[in-house]
């Protein structure tokens, strides 16, 4: 992982996070396979609901979860910052703010596929996007 290949690991000194780091490189390393399909299959899912507009609301959040996931294991938070003048936090943190944007911007697209998903879902027409 990100942190583990250019030395950062053994920078980080908090426990949490460093156990946090620790679970994610053994769960790769129990499954690389796996893992790469895994991570294959969820960013397609983004992407087609994105694309189609189909429960957007579920793939905003779901999106912005898989982010910070990303962000917070395989990217170590950023960490460690202690070279002067390094500012540079990751690219994920930028698309959970994206992905929590759109969550919160109003929309209403036309040829969205959750224009016509809403009505049949009932209850749970919460999960598409306005």
């Amino acid at each position: 992982m990100f942190a583990h290949q250019f030395g950062i690991h053994d920078q980080i000194t908090t426990p949490v996070i460093r156990q946090w780091i620790d679970l994610w490189q053994y769960i790769a390393a129990l499954a690389p396979t796996g893992m790469g399909v895994a991570t294959a299959i969820v960013e397609t899912l983004i992407a087609v609901g994105l694309l189609t507009g189909t429960l957007c609301n579920v793939v905003y959040v779901g999106s912005a979860v898989y982010s910070f996931g990303i962000w917070s294991a395989a990217e170590a938070f950023g960490l460690p910052r202690s070279a002067a003048g390094a500012t540079d936090i990751g690219p994920s943190i930028g698309y959970i703010i994206a992905a929590l944007a759109l969550l919160a911007a109003p929309g209403n697209a036309m040829w969205s596929v959750d224009r016509k998903l809403r009505p049949r879902l009932g209850k749970y027409g919460w999960m598409c996007g306005d």
